[in-house]
């Protein structure tokens, strides 16, 4: 048996065969110890064990950027590189959430105008967003605001990968439930075509972290750590 054809696999399966079929990545290996597939300029893997990193790693090339699920917390004194950690989350229902807006409040997909208001705010660890970057993701991906008395109040979007990301809510729009209407409209969205919604949460955001629960996302079986691995 593959390893992610395994129900406990079923966040880390759903994270890899997503982008596999919809961003345009290519399977490396798929066996029962790992599956593994390039995409958008990371190798995004999964390990059984953790110790087989190194036997893989040198037969597929999973060196440089690499997303690595399943991953015990010392990975990273392991493997010799530094990181936080995240949890991915995958919403595997079959039915996506009820919206249930707050009053008074639209959500509206952005323009690429608006790229600098979500530079200004948006600051997620180990990620180096750009403009370029930022008004790419809006005219691919797509950016959502939470619209209130016709001010932006928050977003979210997707990154490069296809997940699920960059939530924010501006301050003095917090604790209106935005961030938990923003995700919930989002899953919608990515289910409207026929993927299965998929997002990391680094383990320090406590609220994100509550908040998938809240919406029903299951979480992986373990960390996942998004590194960056020289070859020696």
């Amino acid at each position: 048996m593959k390893l992610l054809e395994n129900d406990e696999f079923i966040v880390e399966r759903a994270a890899l065969a997503d982008a596999v079929e919809y961003e345009n990545g290519q399977w490396l290996v798929h066996d029962e110890r790992v599956a593994a597939a390039e995409v958008n300029g990371w190798r995004k893997c999964v390990f059984a064990d953790i110790n087989d990193y190194g036997e893989y790693a040198n037969k597929y090339g999973l060196i440089g950027k690499v997303c690595i699920m399943n991953a015990p917390s010392d990975t990273p004194q392991r493997l010799g590189f530094d990181c936080g950690a995240c949890v991915t989350f995958a919403y595997t229902e079959s039915m996506p959430p009820s919206l249930d807006l707050p009053s008074g409040v639209e959500i509206k997909r952005l323009g690429s105008s608006l790229a600098q208001a979500i530079l200004d705010v948006y600051n997620n660890p180990g990620e180096t967003y750009d403009m370029q970057t930022i008004q790419k993701l809006m005219r691919e991906k797509g950016v959502f605001g939470a619209i209130v008395g016709g001010k932006l109040a928050g977003f979210m979007g997707r990154h490069g990968d296809g997940n699920m990301g960059m939530l924010e809510v501006f301050d003095g729009y917090r604790r209106r439930g935005l961030g938990s209407a923003l995700e919930r409209f989002m899953i919608n969205y990515v289910m409207t075509f026929g993927r299965t919604p998929v997002c990391d949460v680094h383990i320090e955001n406590v609220a994100s972290l509550a908040l998938q629960k809240k919406l029903g996302l299951k979480a992986g079986r373990a960390y996942t750590y998004w590194c960056e691995i020289d070859g020696d």
